[in-house]
């Protein structure tokens, strides 16, 4: 049995599979969780576990995970012992945990967003949630975590640059990930409407009633999520495509203008033709980052 953890700023997702079938999933609010390695022990149970794949959304120094949007510091070694039983036990970046699923995922688990012959090489994954997230896929299938969406944003035009300025009271480092998450959304709602930043689900509740200013708002959101793309698939020379996943994107989608995407995914320069011939899906499922580390853990216990 594998037991996955999908640790995230929002949600933390604990599921059991028997190779790539899901046995059973628990969610908890990740900032309600106290104890994790007491909660992992609970979710186990008595099942024998041969490999626990632990996906986090955090950078991990000297065997202590932070997690970026609570602040709650986790000790993998307390993890590490309380299952020192277990053959595999893994700690994975949550993009990491994401770009394993690439491989795995079924027909319906993903949607077109943007047409594109693509070839053989490389894919980006990008995932908006709680925050940014980047990882690559190389063509081999190596995945290679990062944590890109904490680059400096790069504002575009004039109206681009009053939106940094906006962001420069509230931040003192304004990231991608300040304008592509769910807080990002409220950040652009704020500064399209010039109102105080509202709940995240605010925005996209107005947008889907039909509110002029939160369909505006949707459509910068859209193309900021274009030129982000873009510079990441120009980053790995992802020829055979990118990857759109989180929470946030399959909700949104809607919303979301394809033309809009597109030009501003493309408009690279000379590099424009290029990146046409790159295709773009959405993953739907919500647990793919659960899949892709179920996946993994299957490798690890299988000696493949």
């Amino acid at each position: 049995m594998i037991m996955t953890v999908d640790i995230g700023g929002t949600k933390t997702l604990c599921a059991l599979w028997d190779g790539r079938e899901l046995r059973g999933q628990q969610k908890y609010e990740t900032s309600s969780i106290d104890d994790f390695p007491l909660l992992l022990k609970e979710q186990a149970g008595k099942e024998t576990i041969d490999a626990l794949c632990l996906a986090m959304a955090g950078p991990v120094t000297n065997n202590k995970l932070e997690l970026t949007n609570t602040g709650q510091i986790i000790d993998l070694t307390q993890i590490k012992k309380s299952f020192a039983q277990v053959p595999h036990v893994v700690f994975l970046n949550d993009l990491e945990a994401l770009g394993h699923s690439i491989s795995v995922l079924r027909e319906d688990q993903r949607q077109l967003f943007k047409a594109g012959a693509g070839q053989k090489g490389a894919k980006a994954v990008v995932s908006i949630g709680t925050g940014l997230g980047v990882s690559a896929v190389t063509k081999e299938g190596i995945v290679l975590p990062s944590e890109g969406g904490h680059m400096e944003f790069a504002p575009q035009d004039s109206r681009q640059r009053r939106l940094l300025s906006h962001l420069e009271t509230q931040y003192d480092h304004v990231s991608w990930e300040r304008l592509l998450s769910g807080q990002g959304i409220a950040n652009l709602y704020s500064f399209v409407s010039g109102t105080p930043t509202l709940d995240p689900s605010v925005a996209t509740k107005k947008a889907f009633a039909g509110d002029p200013l939160a369909l505006e708002t949707m459509d910068l959101f859209t193309q900021l999520l274009g030129t982000v793309c873009g510079n990441f698939a120009l980053t790995f020379l992802s020829s055979s495509g990118l990857y759109l996943g989180g929470g946030i994107m399959p909700k949104i989608l809607p919303l979301l203008k394809k033309d809009l995407f597109q030009e501003a995914f493309c408009a690279k320069g000379r590099f424009q033709s290029w990146l046409e011939t790159i295709p773009v899906f959405v993953i739907l499922d919500e647990m793919a980052p659960s899949l892709g580390a179920a996946a993994y853990g299957e490798h690890l216990s299988s000696g493949s």
